[in-house]
């Protein structure tokens, strides 16, 4: 006797709030505000780079010594990514190709922070290469790492102060 199977399928729409904490919490309100926030150990002076309530060398608390930080930087390395994977945070595939890069920005040489490039083409991409936060337009950040749309490249004139 062949048994039929019966598929019944149903989308669930799971909406979750929850807390980002005090330190995640300053950072993210920062994102939206179009400011890149760090956190400084009292012992030590590093950077927490997204801010954490512990310093991550010396183990202490981290105090409430914030540091905006300069949407500009160099690339220290990166990655080109060329292989679709899954996105839980846009539930779906992430288009390809992008470029992951590690970036040091200005003021914080002791901490990299990892974005995405505007530059999908890896030839154009280089190892102390300058680039600069695009943020979303302020109508439309959320207070997410998305409010950072990308780092696009700093051309010659804006490295030493020229107008974008």
């Amino acid at each position: 006797m062949d048994e039929q199977l019966l598929e019944i399928i149903h989308i669930m729409d799971l909406r979750y709030r929850w807390s980002a904490g005090p330190h995640l919490g300053e950072f993210l309100r920062g994102l939206k505000a179009g400011k890149i926030l760090a956190n400084r150990c009292p012992r030590c002076g590093r950077h927490q780079l997204p801010p954490t309530p512990v310093c991550g060398r010396c183990h202490v608390a981290m105090g409430t010594d914030w540091v905006e930080l300069s949407p500009r930087g160099t690339v220290i390395s990166f990655s080109h990514v060329v292989d679709p994977m899954y996105d839980a945070g846009i539930g779906g595939m992430r288009p390809v190709p992008y470029t992951l890069a590690s970036i040091v920005l200005d003021g914080a040489s002791d901490v990299a922070f990892f974005h995405r490039l505007e530059e999908s083409t890896a030839q154009r991409v280089r190892q102390g290469m300058r680039v600069e936060a695009v943020f979303r337009p302020p109508s439309e950040r959320e207070g997410t790492m998305e409010d950072i749309l990308h780092f696009r490249a700093i051309e010659e004139n804006e490295k030493r102060g020229g107008s974008p």
